[in-house]
């Protein structure tokens, strides 16, 4: 089923890439082919299989998600919601993969364009959260919300989180918002510290396109991708969001639970009964 294999590693780990070492021998053991250059990862793999963790996932999805490869995690630390194949099961997770048993399923990513005048400065991938934020400072920013070209409303607050479903249990949970099942077709738009509490999180068609204008702020906005990536933004600028038109394709385990995986990282209750 998968004959050339793309390895990425967690960057200046020396744990990731001794874990590499050792899926790198296996694989060739098995007779499957191993890149790990990006151009040769895009070009040839058929499948890649991230070694560190849900961050370097992230990165890897945005990177990747139009050539269409799907994509194993394999979590150097605790159980990830994304890389969720620990490394000590990671030889024997690989192994049924290579043999076809394995959960496969779709996440959605959003697209992001920043505007001014009609104009399209910048564009942007996120799989979690496209995030509207004020700088290091105290003081609130203001902005319109749109959904597909109708005023929602305005807002002062310390920002706004645009969220997928997959972001749904990072930096929109600790502001109050729900977790959505990755299987839910919608967008989650979760206010960080409105100053009116009217405000509460909304969800919306995944077909939906969401904007964002920044109205007044001092000292200027960010906008952030995933927490990873960042720029400034000023008054009058547009943060358009909508859903990228291509999704990644994340291989889990056969005996994959997404809510036990829920549960151990929110610490539920206990097992059933």
């Amino acid at each position: 089923m998968f004959n050339t294999i793309g390895i990425i590693t967690k960057p200046q780990d020396s744990v990731s890439d001794h874990t590499a070492r050792e899926l790198s021998v296996f694989l060739e053991s098995q007779g499957i082919g191993v890149v790990t250059e990006s151009e040769q990862i895009a070009e040839q793999a058929d499948l890649i299989i991230v070694v560190g963790g849900d961050g370097t996932l992230l990165n890897t999805a945005r990177s990747y998600v139009d050539n269409n490869i799907p994509i194993l995690g394999v979590n150097l630390g605790r159980l990830g919601f994304l890389a969720d194949a620990s490394v000590g099961s990671m030889l024997e997770v690989v192994a049924q993969v290579l043999k076809g048993e394995f959960t496969k399923e779709e996440r959605c990513l959003l697209s992001c364009q920043i505007e001014e005048n009609g104009k399209v400065l910048k564009q942007f991938l996120a799989l979690n959260d496209v995030v509207i934020h004020r700088k290091e400072t105290l003081k609130m920013i203001e902005f319109d919300v749109f959904i597909d070209d109708k005023f929602v409303n305005n807002q002062r607050a310390d920002g706004l989180i645009v969220t997928t479903p997959t972001g749904s249990t990072a930096y929109a949970l600790s502001s109050g918002g729900p977790i959505m099942h990755p299987g839910v077709n919608a967008i989650g738009l979760v206010s960080i510290c409105p100053h009116t509490m009217s405000h509460r999180p909304l969800l919306v068609p995944g077909g939906s396109e969401v904007v964002v204008r920044v109205k007044e702020s001092e000292e200027g906005a960010t906008v952030s991708f995933d927490g990873q990536t960042s720029i400034p933004i000023i008054a009058d600028q547009d943060i358009r969001v909508r859903q990228h038109g291509s999704f990644i394709h994340l291989l889990h385990p056969k005996d994959y639970d997404y809510f036990d995986i829920i549960r151990s990282k929110l610490h539920w209750g206990g097992k059933l009964s």
